[in-house]
């Protein structure tokens, strides 16, 4: 496939460290079989999440990691075409749920049910602390709450028992990613083309961060605004994943060593699918009109958006201590 760029280093990060591993990252993929149109581009989801296995498989990598949003809507066959796409993955797959994965209020249909989410996708339970490579992945839920208090809305948010649940279960000296759908960041403090939203950040994402730094977590990966973002927020190393789906259509590579870790993103489509999902983001207003402003504007000019080791370098040419410089 005649893909529309090569990778594009988006952060090159000081921690975590770790012995060689590599894993894909996708999210919000939104498989819709038989849905046309709109700035999610419907009718190209299920080819895009088959790229996504195709490169995993080609590349061998340890793990993919799904930030939710596997579905367009949670409906039955919508899960049954995500499993034919995904049963020919021949790596790990370790998923969390996004708010179009779960039960909603609103939906018109019955969507299965948190508990079936966990057996398919899961390592066995949610959330969950499993090894990948040399790191620890923790997955966590911030679609779906046990009081019903996410049925009605699209945001997020960690309750009490997941957040005990961190401080029993990380450990401090063990390299450890965390995944969940909804960012600890705010993408409109980010990204000066994003509107304030208030479903787009985690509803307590200061008292998340909060858990994460005390624990020393490395680095938290999310997706839901369907942009890539990477920032210092609350203390903790946040990267949030382009979309599948949406304009630009791509995913994440995440490449851990012994030096540090480098975030790459890896489009989806070749050169006439790109320009498609830049029209339809342009047309519908995708975003707000942010995905084609961002663009427009030479967003991907900026990258790496944070290159911790560098900074590093140079600091210690200019004064003898370290730095981070985040773009």
């Amino acid at each position: 496939m005649d893909r529309q760029d090569n990778e594009l280093v988006l952060a090159r990060l000081a921690r975590p460290t770790a012995d060689e591993t590599t894993f894909a990252v996708v999210s919000d993929a939104h498989v819709a079989p038989g849905a046309e149109g709109t700035w999610k581009v419907f009718h190209r989801t299920e080819r895009r999440l088959r790229t996504v296995v195709e490169d995993a498989n080609r590349s061998g990598v340890d793990g993919l990691v799904f930030a939710g949003d596997l579905t367009k809507d949670g409906a039955p066959e919508e899960f049954d075409r995500v499993d034919e796409v995904l049963a020919d993955l021949d790596a790990s797959l370790f998923a969390v749920p996004g708010n179009h994965d779960v039960p909603k209020s609103f939906d018109p249909h019955e969507t299965p049910p948190l508990d079936a989410f966990v057996r398919k996708y899961t390592p066995g339970s949610l959330p969950y602390r499993t090894r990948l490579g040399g790191l620890d992945l923790v997955g966590l839920n911030s679609a779906a709450a046990e009081d019903g208090s996410l049925a009605g809305t699209h945001a997020g948010r960690l309750d009490d028992a997941q957040l005990d649940w961190l401080d029993r279960t990380l450990d401090p000296d063990a390299p450890t990613i965390v995944v969940l759908h909804h960012p600890l960041s705010d993408v409109a403090d980010l990204v000066a083309e994003f509107p304030p939203a208030d479903h787009f950040q985690l509803r307590n994402a200061a008292a998340v961060g909060e858990r994460l730094a005390d624990n020393e977590v490395d680095l938290v990966v999310s997706g839901h605004v369907h942009w890539p973002t990477a920032a210092r927020v609350n203390g903790v190393t946040q990267v949030t994943t382009p979309a599948a789906c949406s304009f630009p259509q791509a995913y994440l590579l995440v490449r851990v060593s012994p030096e540090g870790t480098t975030v790459s993103m890896v489009p989806l489509s070749d050169a006439a699918g790109f320009e498609e999902a830049c029209s339809y983001a342009r047309e519908d207003g995708g975003r707000d009109g942010a995905l084609v402003e961002c663009v427009d504007r030479g967003y991907f000019g900026d990258c790496p958006l944070v290159d911790e080791r560098e900074a590093s370098l140079t600091a210690a040419q200019a004064d003898g201590g370290p730095a981070v410089l985040y773009r």
